[in-house]
């Protein structure tokens, strides 16, 4: 199991059910309306906004894939090798 579904298992429900809709918005390409921006030192990773949490995700050539799930500022602690394309 993904660390962010551990996080979103422990978050109060309207929220969950919220972040649920938002990250299914993503997977499916339907950006619009969601407040999104591209991180610094990368072209194809972004985050998405929802409140005090984001959302960091990958666009990849055919899908989005999410990478991670956090509080502002802790998902940001996870170092850039991470977000980076496996070479």
């Amino acid at each position: 199991m993904k660390n962010y579904l551990k996080f979103l298992n422990r978050l109060p429900k309207d929220l969950r059910e919220r972040l649920f809709l938002v990250i299914s918005k993503i997977v499916a390409a339907d950006l619009k309306g969601l407040d999104i921006k591209q991180l610094q030192g990368s072209e194809n990773i972004f985050r998405c906004r929802v409140g005090k949490l984001r959302i960091i995700f990958r666009k990849g050539v055919s899908e989005y894939e999410i990478l991670d799930l956090g509080f502002r500022g802790d998902v940001y602690k996870l170092s850039t090798a991470f977000y980076n394309d496996p070479a």
